[in-house]
């Protein structure tokens, strides 16, 4: 059975460290585990975009996802929520990545529709059926911009129905879904839904989200863990999580020079915490990307500063 609280909170789709050539490396995994512990969020999510599981391969994404979990059980307990994430270019493909991280023993797995063909509703509802015959509990990924193939409420509507299907992780962008997604939680007592457009965490839970997954919180975890409890507390802290969203709008500018993965592992990286290294064919920051990176951390250590601090939304008010 799923965690009825499987999506509540923070989830982190946390980068993955790697050594040259893209190999991921979970030991190095421990700077960025300790951010997050430090922040108290709630659910490590690996191996999803921002992770760049769709370009690990299938023997090397398991592996580390073992080690992490593992490390993130010993700091948060035997309960502690992890999702790994499933791409494939096919339900075989798909469903052979779920089989290969069940051995992360994870709280469920983040099932990506396919990649690179579009497909009718009834092929995706095929897709996560066997997806979710793999055994664990299945998030649904709305990531239409890579996989070409968006979950649209009519469809989202017949996935609810499958067995095993929990919740959706939507990264879509759009005010469609995620109001559609819980008018359907209405009826599927358990289902649950987090926000991943980086831009609408607040309205998402002001309209009901369990949580929010943003990529931001590799780089900001205390101030998603603000602004998710600062919108839980509905008016009374209603401007503290409008100064947290207007923080991480501004937070977003990370990706101003050259966007996507190794926008956010340059990053981290100027910052202490990984390795630049990207799976391939990305390529890392050159010298010139990095001074301008560079100058705008500078142009943000209010926010930065606050992250180091614990102070999350605090002093970011505007």
């Amino acid at each position: 059975m799923a965690d009825p609280q499987l999506l509540a909170g923070v989830t982190v789709p946390m980068v993955t460290p790697m050594t040259a050539g893209g190999i991921p490396d979970a030991r190095a995994a421990a700077a960025l585990l300790d951010t997050f512990e430090a922040a108290d969020a709630d659910v490590l999510m690996l191996l999803g975009s921002n992770g760049e599981g769709a370009l690990v391969p299938q023997r090397e994404a398991a592996a580390f996802a073992v080690d992490v979990a593992a490390d993130w059980r010993r700091r948060r307990g035997a309960d502690a929520r992890v999702l790994v994430t499933a791409f494939g270019t096919g339900t075989r493909a798909t469903v052979a990545v779920a089989e290969a991280l069940l051995a992360a023993e994870p709280s469920a797995v983040v099932a990506a529709p396919p990649l690179y063909f579009h497909h009718t509703e009834t092929e995706l509802v095929n897709h996560y059926r066997a997806v979710a015959a793999v055994g664990a509990p299945v998030v649904v990924y709305n990531i239409p911009r890579y996989s070409g193939n968006p979950i649209t409420p009519a469809l989202l509507a017949r996935l609810v129905e499958l067995p095993g299907l929990v919740g959706i992780k939507d990264s879509g962008g759009t005010d469609a879904l995620i109001p559609a997604a819980l008018a359907l939680r209405e009826q599927r007592p358990g289902f649950q839904v987090s926000q991943g457009a980086e831009g609408a965490l607040v309205w998402a839970l002001r309209q009901g989200a369990d949580g929010i997954t943003p990529g931001l919180a590799n780089l900001a975890p205390a101030l998603c863990v603000a602004l998710f409890r600062a919108a839980q507390a509905g008016d009374a802290d209603a401007a503290e999580a409008d100064a947290a969203q207007r923080a991480l709008d501004r937070l977003a500018g990370v990706h101003a020079i050259r966007p996507g993965v190794a926008a956010m592992k340059a990053a981290l990286h100027l910052r202490g915490l990984v390795a630049e290294e990207v799976a391939p064919p990305f390529e890392r920051y050159d010298d010139a990307e990095l001074a301008r990176l560079g100058e705008w951390l500078a142009s943000v250590d209010d926010i930065l500063t606050g992250e180091q601090t614990g102070a999350g939304a605090q002093g970011v008010r505007s």
